[in-house]
């Protein structure tokens, strides 16, 4: 089964943390939707979203 998965960067680039898998890209930015400022008041400031350890995209966590 494909999964996919955030990475959570910190302002130098440097992994954070990881998220658990989901098995759909939709679930994987609700749980996003729902997770980011916390992620953010964690030391994270942009995230990638992999999907087979392939990245699909990447974005800040900063509004604007």
């Amino acid at each position: 089964m494909s999964a996919y998965h955030w990475v959570v960067h910190d302002a130098a680039g440097g992994e954070v943390r990881t998220s658990e898998p989901f098995d759909s890209k939709e679930q994987a930015e609700a749980w996003m939707g729902q997770e980011w400022k916390s992620l953010l008041d964690a030391g994270g400031e942009s995230v990638s979203l992999l999907h087979d350890g392939a990245v699909q995209y990447q974005m800040g966590l900063r509004e604007g």
